[in-house]
């Protein structure tokens, strides 16, 4: 018949196991929001080398220059709505109501799929 130690035993093991839980779901948000930054960071340096490069080598790269541009700004808004979906993931694990797939999420991830349509669209009217 277990008795009051080992019934305080295993509440301790149970507290335990959770802090250990929530400590690797901070963790692994920490590391969702460092790959979000780091996409960021590729489209801001893909928006700056498209921009360069037809600027330079281009006459009529204007369009380009701007889908260019376009990237550097969607970059930073990756980065800002990055920043904001982990601080709001934080928030949800420390209060235990996390809930998966907020729409901001699926907002990050049609930036680059809308932008490289664009520079196709825009590469293959600049080839015309």
């Amino acid at each position: 018949m277990p008795g009051l130690g080992q019934d305080l035993e295993q509440f301790e093991l149970a507290r335990e196991r959770t802090a250990e839980a929530r400590r690797r779901t901070h963790l692994a948000n920490e590391r969702t929001f460092a790959a979000w930054i780091r996409t960021a960071l590729a489209v801001v340096a893909l928006g700056v080398g498209i921009a360069g490069y037809f600027h330079l080598a281009h006459e009529d790269g204007r369009l380009l220059v701007l889908v260019g541009m376009a990237f550097v700004a969607a970059g930073g808004l990756m980065g800002a709505f990055a920043i904001r979906e982990y601080r709001e993931v934080t928030r949800e694990i420390e209060s235990g109501r996390y809930r998966p797939g907020s729409p901001a999420m699926i907002f990050l991830g049609a930036i680059p799929i809308v932008l490289g349509l664009l520079a196709v669209l825009a590469i293959v009217l600049l080839r015309r």
